[in-house]
Parts: structure tokens; C-alpha cells; sequence
């Protein structure tokens, strides 16, 4: 299974989302955003995807990405989307400190997960709009 679908599978943990959306599933798309409010997607972000180089031929590598989410737009739902998007990044803070990350096998081992941006209005489309945070997960890679 690929990082990109290992991240999914971890951010579809996320306490806040169902709580956010009011849902008992939460969906999370993976580089696909529908047009209806509430739903979530990864997208992945253009980055140099190795960080580091070890002389023995291990590296230490980034997946970067963003949560992106399609919203009701006003006042009071930019309130809320504000906050979900805070409580998420230091949810992110959380499991990287607790060593809650996504689980990798074989090679690879996790190292961090964070949230590089807030929350933003990405785009606004009359009544709804998108909000992304950019995230950044890094792990090692045994030769």
C-alpha cells in the first residue's frame, strides 16, 4: 500500500472529522474534492520527497500533502470550520508526540506528522467554499 493511502487511512482516524461533520463515516477522497459541503480530501502536494541521504543508502523522506475540505460558507460555519481546523493540527501534534502515526511496515518507519500551514479559505463558490491546511509526513527509508 502506498504512503498516500497509509496517510488516508490515518487522517480517516481523526476524532475531529466526525465530530466536524456531524457523520458516523466520515468520507475522506483521496485527491478528489466533491462539490457538496461536508467532505474531505487528501491531495497531494509537489515536494522533494527525500530529505536526507545516509551514507549506508538509508534516507529520511517527506509525503506532502493537504487536508482539504469542502464547506458551508458564512459566518458562523467559517467559525467552525476555523476551529476544526485548529483542533486538527494539534491533533497532528498529539499522535507525533504520543508516536501515533501512521503504520508503516517492511523498510519504512514513521517519524512526524504536522500540519505546516492553518487552516485557509483555499477557494469560495457562493454558499460553499474550500478550506485546505497543508501537512507534511516524514519517515525513514532502510536501504
Amino acid at each position: 500500500m502506498s504512503i498516500a493511502c497509509k496517510v488516508k487511512e490515518f487522517i480517516e482516524q481523526c476524532p475531529f472529522l466526525e465530530e466536524f461533520e456531524q457523520a458516523t463515516f466520515p468520507v475522506v477522497n483521496m485527491n478528489l474534492l466533491e462539490a457538496d459541503p461536508t467532505m474531505y480530501s487528501i491531495e497531494s502536494t509537489p515536494a522533494e520527497p527525500i530529505l536526507k541521504r545516509f551514507a549506508n543508502g538509508d534516507t529520511l523522506r517527506q509525503y506532502v500533502f493537504s487536508l482539504c475540505s469542502r464547506e458551508l460558507y458564512g459566518p458562523i460555519e467559517n467559525l467552525n470550520t476555523a476551529e476544526f481546523y485548529e483542533k486538527f493540527s494539534d491533533w497532528l501534534e498529539e499522535c507525533t508526540k504520543e508516536r501515533k502515526l501512521p503504520n508503516l511496515s517492511g523498510q519504512l518507519q514513521s517519524k512526524s506528522i504536522r500540519a505546516t500551514t492553518d487552516g485557509y479559505l483555499y477557494d469560495n463558490q457562493g454558499t460553499s467554499c474550500q478550506y485546505r491546511i497543508q501537512c507534511q509526513f516524514t519517515y525513514y527509508k532502510r536501504r
